[in-house]
């Protein structure tokens, strides 16, 4: 049994003797035969040790191995190379061995039999593989073992401060009982306060690590967001209220600037602010809007009258798309905003019984000058001369869902509405002075044992010092081309002259016109061309370009609540490149200049940049004022930042559009089931599904085809109302579906194939009805009944229906169905079964309508009555 020694010291000490002979150390030679030639180092000469005083044992696999031959190194034998002994020191010291084979590779004993030799120093442990790679140090460490430390009796369950404390110190008083000082002041007491602080911290730490893990536990906004992400669920962040501003202006052209600061109502503060009056009014905590867009007002612009052409007591019904205004006004434009007010009580003619409900905006898209040639005959007195008249036209989305009353016998020729110009559009928020974020760190090293080291990756993450972040919906109208000014195009828009080479420069920038005609409108670098179909406005800048912007969206959708679409309103610069924000960093190049932004709960913002460079300064730009604070009252807002020409200001419509950020109960209740809405259409259902989330469509049908290279998906669509599936629709519905389509597959939209029906009724009156009153009755019902909301692919027609509404008219007695047929198609009669059944892709339909009898007829013959 030999001892397990930490600390070998018999070598030194037998060496420093000088008496006896040992082995230092053994070396397998990389000369001669591989690993067969072993070099016994000794501690005094080797002459006289023959072979047979050598023995090697030890192997697992071979057990013995053999002793060729043994000689010092300075008396090799003659066949053998002497390069042996080449770089030896004190060759008579080493002894050379040769084996008959080579070992395995476990570990070999290398006896020396000779007298003189220590006890312990004549043999030698060593591997015949010393020279293999291993991966590790082949040095053997020895320790002798120590016994297991008791194990500490300690509380697992201390996770705070004060049981940390406790904890920690009856561990000191058991290891060391003379030590029981516990004023604070000791220096003990203080060491084990700063590590019960420490665990604390380190204990909070794996808590909230543990906690943040899961969606359902998670307490942190930013750990819920990106929680939904992984399911494919958008946690919004809230939006901005968006309003409708009213100026009064002093002359025309004047030009406001986007970014120019509305404030809500301050007592004691005048009209136009000032830099200190804008202070003061941050002082009393004003609401704060800002202008998203350049708008040029016109004094004229404040309030139009409706033009009735000579009538009294009218009113623009309920879904017009279509007005005359009073007056030549070459300067509106095409893309204005109106906003239709009733100022009279159409029944008093006074302004106080005025319904406030009465006001709706409209987004023009056609204005077009004209005059009544009679108009002079309305006069008091009556002239010959002719009346200059506008002729608007507005987005049918913006269409009036009440009847707006223009003139009244009460209001005594005064007018009952009016419409209000000069309306710009301003949302809330406001924007912060720049903010210096820092400069990223240099990276630090790992600090673990690699070649070469490794740089830890670089953790910049500013927080703004102000909250909360705006986020907004984009509604300015998007740029469709940026060029050089052409000074004959500009002369003509100056001119309002509709020229080819305006309609030349256009088509060069993507704009195509189908109708006619084409009108150009505005002054002052900002027109309108439009055909009252296609809308664009021309921008000229202040640095020689010109921008070509697209159709602005509906007046109504500027104030609708769309906190999902809404994006953050910053931007930073490193003082050379600008980046921008995206929703994530997922898709985002190595090089690209964009970063994220993640809210808490409390307001605080974090930036989380992709791959900033370290050494890098950044500066941040953005605004504050978010969810329904920004929700102010109609008239609510009085103040605006002085600006040459704005007299006052005002919000004659409440703000709308700002919504709170989705909170976490909600994240954790919809997130879940956030994949279980479509994304992508893969199968005909899926299009016909993505299909009607338009509001325009009320059913789709889908159709595979295959068109020679590839399969092309032929939507057909049922709009509601009945309308027709026109070109503006078509581009607009192909717009939202196109990130639903797979690649490889082409999307056609068509209308849906309308059957015309033919019914013919006899109706017997009963006695004392009038047969005018239950015709006009019987219409009304029927043409209910095949309403085309009501109708929709492959429905079939029924004909009982159509006995049970004309029975159910007050003053019928019988009805005798005569005609119930496809129109033009006498062999699909249905008189016979009862139901007239439509293909997959038709829709019955009858309008009734005398001016297109394709459109399917009703006939009524009424006997009886009076």
């Amino acid at each position: 049994m030999r001892y397990v020694c930490g600390h070998k010291r018999r070598l030194p000490a037998v060496k420093a003797g000088g008496v006896l002979n040992g082995i230092e150390y053994l070396e397998v030679a990389a000369a001669g035969p591989a690993q067969r030639t072993l070099l016994v180092r000794l501690l005094k000469p080797a002459a006289g040790i023959t072979a047979g005083q050598v023995r090697i044992d030890g192997g697992q696999r071979i057990r013995t191995v053999a002793v060729q031959w043994a000689a010092p190194a300075d008396a090799l034998p003659p066949d053998e190379d002497p390069a042996l002994a080449t770089g030896l020191a004190d060759p008579d010291h080493v002894l050379v061995v040769r084996t008959e084979q080579p070992g395995d590779f476990s570990y070999y004993t290398l006896h020396i039999d000779s007298s003189g030799f220590d006890p312990l120093l004549g043999e030698v442990e060593f591997s015949f593989k010393v020279d293999c790679d291993a991966g590790f140090d082949c040095r053997d460490e020895c320790e002798c073992p120590r016994p297991p430390s008791p194990v500490p009796d300690l509380d697992y369950l201390a996770k705070d401060y004060a049981s940390l404390r406790e904890t920690l110190l009856d561990r000191v008083s058991l290891i060391s009982p003379r030590w029981r000082e516990r004023t604070p002041a000791d220096l003990g007491v203080t060491l084990v306060e700063l590590l019960a602080y420490a665990g604390d911290r380190l204990s909070y730490r794996q808590d909230a690590v543990a906690t943040e893990s899961y969606l359902e536990t998670a307490r942190s906004r930013i750990s819920l967001r990106r929680h939904a992400r992984l399911v494919d669920h958008r946690m919004h962040d809230g939006c901005a209220a968006r309003v409708l501003l009213r100026c009064e202006v002093t002359g025309n052209g004047v030009a406001v600037p986007a970014g120019t600061k509305v404030y809500s109502r301050v007592d004691g503060l005048p009209d136009l602010l000032t830099a200190e009056g804008e202070e003061a009014a941050l002082a009393a905590g004003a609401t704060v809007f800002e202008t998203t867009d350049r708008a040029v007002l016109y004094q004229n612009h404040g309030t139009f009258r409706f033009y009735t052409w000579g009538d009294d007591e009218c009113c623009l019904p309920a879904g017009a798309t279509e007005a005359t205004l009073r007056g030549n006004h070459p300067d509106l434009k095409a893309g204005d905003i109106l906003v239709f007010a009733e100022v009279l009580g159409p029944a008093t003619g006074h302004p106080a019984d005025a319904d406030p409900r009465h006001l709706w905006p409209v987004r023009l898209t056609h204005v077009v000058p004209g005059q009544d040639p009679s108009g002079g005959r309305f006069h008091d007195p009556p002239t010959a001369s002719a009346v200059a008249v506008t002729r608007i036209a507005w987005d049918a989305a913006d269409r009036p869902p009440f009847p707006v009353c223009v003139s009244a016998p009460a209001a005594g020729g005064r007018p009952v509405s009016v419409a209000w110009g000069n309306i710009i559009v301003a949302d809330h928020g406001r924007t912060m002075p720049d903010e210096d974020l820092g400069t990223v760190p240099q990276p630090r090293t790992s600090g673990l044992d690699v070649a070469p080291p490794r740089a830890a990756p670089v953790r910049y993450r500013p927080r703004l010092r102000s909250g909360p972040l705006t986020r907004a919906v984009e509604v300015n109208p998007r740029v469709l081309a940026t060029a050089e000014q052409d000074a004959a195009v500009m002369a003509d828009l100056a001119a309002r002259t509709a020229s080819g080479r305006v309609r030349a420069w256009l088509a060069g920038h993507g704009v195509v016109f189908r109708r006619a005609p084409l009108v150009v409108r505005g002054a002052h670098g900002e027109w309108s061309v439009s055909d009252g179909e296609t809308v664009v406005r021309v921008r000229a800048g202040s640095g020689g370009e010109v921008s070509v912007l697209a159709r602005p969206i509906p007046a109504g959708r500027v104030t609708a609540a769309a906190p999902r679409l809404a994006g953050p309103r910053i931007e930073i610069t490193d003082g050379t490149v600008t980046w921008h924000p995206r929703w994530d960093l997922l898709a985002s190049d190595a090089a690209a200049a964009e970063f994220a932004v993640e809210s808490e709960h409390d307001g605080s913002t974090y930036l989380r940049l992709n791959r900033p460079a370290p050494g890098t300064a950044f500066t941040a730009r953005y605004r504050t004022g978010n969810g329904v604070s920004g929700n102010v009252g109609a008239n609510s807002l009085a103040h605006i930042a002085a600006t040459p020409g704005v007299v006052a200001v005002t919000n004659p419509m409440p703000a709308a559009g700002g919504h709170e950020p989705e909170t976490g109960d909600e994240v954790c209740r919809d997130a879940p089931t956030a994949y279980l809405v479509q994304e992508r259409a893969v199968t005909p259902a899926d299009w016909e599904e993505v299909a009607t989330r338009h509001p325009g469509v009320q059913r789709a049908t889908a159709t595979w085809r295959w068109t020679g290279s590839w399969h092309t998906v032929f939507l057909t669509v049922d709009r509601v109302g009945g309308a027709d599936v026109d070109e503006e629709f078509e581009r607009e519905l192909r717009a939202g579906l196109e990130r639903y389509r797979l690649a490889g597959y082409d999307l056609e939209i068509e209308g849906a194939r309308y059957v015309p029906l033919e019914i013919g009724l006899h109706v017997c009156v009963a006695e004392g009805h009038l047969r005018s009153a239950v015709r006009r009755e019987l219409l009304d019902v029927l043409t209910a009944l095949f309403h085309p909301d009501r109708l929709t692919f492959a429905q079939p027609v029924f004909l009982s229906p159509v006995y049970a509404a004309a029975q159910a008219v007050a003053g019928v007695t019988s009805v005798d169905v005569r005609t119930f047929q496809r129109r033009h198609a006498p062999g699909a009669a249905g008189l016979a079964s009862g139901v007239l059944r439509m293909g997959r892709l038709e829709i019955a339909r009858l309008d009734n309508d005398p001016n297109f009898p394709e459109r399917g007829r009703l006939t009524l013959t009424l006997g009886g009555g009076r």
